[in-house]
């Protein structure tokens, strides 16, 4: 579990990083739209996984939530069963031991499925925003090198729009470099959570 959240931070630490090197003034290389795509459905594909465990981990609480009330049920019939045909005190003991120890299993069932439901929901919310966060960084991305072409295609002589083509194309690399580095925490995650 720690290791997961070494995970999160250092996913974070990346995209920090990435901003810092943005702002010190170093490019992104540029990748291609169907390696981007690729990236875009490694991503999906792990947070579409996670939401098929979550679905898996509430059936799971619905079995278990029916298994603990059938087995109240049960002791509860016992517990009156044993008192109506007035059994004697050591039994009655016995019954009330077994009703507390369902008691505790039912709790540590209970508090092991809420861990559990938190845990993936907030793995859920954090490829959610990452997702979120790298497809509007491309979208920008390439709004801004398409307006670029164009408005140097009319304003610069040839050898300054072929570094300004080389810069938006270096931007696009370090850019697919992000989301490649997104998707191999993702795999990462998600091969954590399998471990669970």
């Amino acid at each position: 579990m720690e290791e997961l959240a070494e995970d999160d931070i250092d996913i974070l630490n990346h995209e920090k990083a990435d901003n810092y090197q943005r702002q010190d003034g170093q490019f992104p290389i540029p990748v291609s739209s169907e390696e981007s795509v690729a990236s875009h459905f490694a991503l999906v594909t792990a947070y579409e996984d996670i939401k098929k465990r979550l679905k898996e981990t509430e059936r799971e609480n619905s079995f278990l939530k029916k298994r603990v009330r059938l087995l109240e049920e049960k002791l509860l019939e016992s517990h009156l069963e044993e008192e109506a045909s007035s059994v004697g005190r050591e039994q009655v003991n016995k019954a009330y031991q077994a009703y507390r120890e369902s008691c505790i299993e039912r709790d540590n069932l209970k508090s092991q499925l809420d861990k559990t439901m938190k845990e993936n929901m907030e793995y859920v919310k954090i490829l959610n925003e990452q997702l979120q966060s790298k497809e509007v960084e491309l979208l920008q991305l390439r709004t801004e090198v398409e307006t670029q072409q164009v408005m140097k295609s009319f304003n610069s002589n040839p050898s300054n729009w072929e570094i300004d083509k080389l810069n938006s194309e270096l931007k696009l690399h370090n850019l697919e470099l992000d989301l490649e580095k997104l998707r191999e925490e993702c795999n990462h995650l998600r091969k954590e959570l399998q471990k669970s």
